[in-house]
């Protein structure tokens, strides 16, 4: 399929500004998004990101899209990023030919039209760096890439080293554009000195992989506090994102007829069994951080779950506090314990981001969540949807303008302070 053709695909929707809600008028050019992408084509990755690049980038490049997929990185004919940047286009076209996923110049002229202030950048490309690093050993596209487990692994890093220096160039175009780059290691000195590169570099946002063990270790293990510290004092956004299984959940168990034949979006695979489960990586990592006392040991410490889906959080919430409230699991044999119920920790440290045909309504109302919920545009990914701003302040204007403020700009500003 060629690039022009690759353009117009998708439904014929236009986006009107006028259209917005009033209600949201006030706050334009004030919204925090939380969740936005690069989303480069393979035909510029080596060209961008070195010579590492090559193997992968050749991997996509040697496979042929049929057009359904919109995520495909595969653009033939692409030669740079160019489409007008309109009303029309930044809803409209999605994956590598929208505008400004590739020239991240251009963002800050995309984010005007969206009446965006500060955007995270989550990586769509880093994401193929980040599997090499992360997947089983028996995965089927990582043997593809590299053949043995090792060499992947070492691969993968080598990919990362990559795609954090093209991310730490990018950062310099605006400070309302906010890569987040992933930090990853088999050591808890490596992920020290990888995050003070990056910090010393200008980068305020980090991605930590949900089906890896930091360093090594469990996410509340007292030897990780000096990286958590580091986030702290440094006002680093600590985020989790939505990506694929890792090596906690193998393929394996999706191995039915009833799980074949869905188009995978690039980030992850849209069958019913993992879409069913695909935030529970992330469940772990944070209850792990509430309940191992992280956020009691750091107040200030900054923490997103991003694309994951919003249903999980608020029951989450309920189960952590009905065990809190059970006097035998407060306090261990090691005097050991929360002074808060979980849900405290999470209301003031964690962020959370949904899809804009979740029922925020529902959440909002059921669960006490205005603290916690975050509009995302997802940009340019076709997930995000051509009115999320629509459908998001339609579920949740009922609860009145207070939530819907902190909702589109407050509590954003948590994970993009000044």
């Amino acid at each position: 399929m060629g690039y022009a053709h690759r353009i117009i695909a998708g439904d014929d929707v236009m986006a009107d500004l006028n259209a917005y809600p009033d209600a949201l008028k006030p706050y334009w050019g004030e919204l925090m998004d939380i969740d936005a992408h690069e989303q480069l084509p393979a035909q510029l990755w080596e060209q961008e990101m070195g010579p590492a690049m090559k193997d992968l980038a050749n991997y996509w490049l040697g496979m042929e899209d049929d057009g359904r997929d919109r995520h495909h990185p595969n653009v033939p004919g692409y030669v740079k990023d160019e489409v007008p940047i309109s009303p029309e286009t930044i809803w409209k076209l999605k994956g590598p030919p929208a505008p400004a996923a590739a020239d991240i110049s251009r963002r800050p002229e995309v984010m005007d039209l969206m009446g965006i202030k500060r955007q995270l950048l989550f990586p769509t490309m880093g994401i193929q760096c980040a599997a090499m690093v992360y997947l089983p050993p028996e995965h089927r596209f990582g043997k593809k890439i590299r053949n043995s487990y090792e060499e992947r692994r070492a691969y993968g890093r080598e990919l990362l080293k990559a795609y954090n220096d093209w991310g730490i160039r990018v950062a310099k175009f605006s400070d309302r554009v906010r890569p987040v780059l992933p930090v990853y290691s088999d050591s808890i000195e490596g992920m020290m000195a990888e995050a003070r590169r990056l910090i010393d570099n200008g980068i305020r946002a980090i991605w930590l992989l949900s089906g890896e063990m930091p360093g090594g270790k469990s996410p509340a293990h007292p030897d990780l506090d000096p990286f958590w510290s580091l986030m702290e004092d440094n006002n680093v956004a600590v985020c989790l994102h939505v990506s694929s299984r890792g090596r906690v959940f193998v393929e394996d168990w999706a191995d039915a007829p009833a799980f074949k034949g869905f188009t995978f979006l690039g980030e992850f695979d849209v069958d019913p069994w993992s879409t069913a489960h695909f935030h529970t990586l992330s469940e772990n990592f944070l209850l792990t951080m509430v309940l191992g006392g992280v956020f009691e040991r750091h107040p200030m410490l900054r923490f997103g779950c991003i694309e994951l889906g919003a249903g999980w959080i608020g029951p989450l919430c309920e189960r952590l506090d009905m065990w809190y409230g059970l006097d035998i699991a407060r306090v261990n044999k090691n005097g050991a314990g929360l002074p808060h119920p979980p849900s405290f920790y999470v209301k003031r440290n964690v962020r959370v981001t949904g899809f804009d045909f979740e029922p925020f309504g529902r959440y909002l109302k059921n669960y006490d969540l205005e603290d916690v919920l975050c509009f995302a545009s997802d940009y340019p990914h076709v997930e995000g949807g051509e009115k999320p701003l629509v459908k998001m302040y339609e579920e949740i204007a009922p609860l009145g303008e207070r939530v819907v403020k902190k909702f589109f700009v407050d509590n954003g500003k948590w994970l993009l302070p000044d």
